[in-house]
């Protein structure tokens, strides 16, 4: 299980990744993200459908060719459960604002040509 420091690191990367201020997409760096991501999500009953999505996301990444349209449409479940784990934890502390920045950042992923060189 992640540390609360660990998760709040992986989040910011995360979001960075997909706002594109790091650097040219890949599916690889996805991929390595969400293996980063998977075990944590899967450890938790309140994570697991998030964990679920994003296996699905994680499998089209991995597809070759890689079948843009698909990635972009998973995405929005993605950040659906996002904005939804994030209302579940309160409004206190930072996680939530995280989560929601985080769900903001695969919305517009999906919705820019930035999902097509995932």
């Amino acid at each position: 299980m992640l540390s609360l420091a660990d998760t709040t690191d992986l989040l910011d990367q995360t979001t960075t990744y997909l706002m594109g201020t790091s650097g040219p997409l890949t599916p690889q760096q996805g991929i390595d993200l969400m293996e980063s991501w998977l075990s944590p999500l899967q450890a938790a009953d309140n994570t697991k459908p998030l964990a679920d999505e994003l296996s699905a996301l994680l499998m089209l990444l991995q597809a070759r060719p890689l079948p843009e349209e698909a990635v972009r449409e998973a995405l929005n479940p993605l950040a659906d459960q996002l904005s939804r784990l994030a209302t579940e934890m309160g409004g206190e502390g930072e996680m939530p604002a995280l989560l929601e920045g985080l769900s903001t950042a695969l919305r517009q992923a999906g919705s820019s040509s930035k999902a097509d060189t995932l």
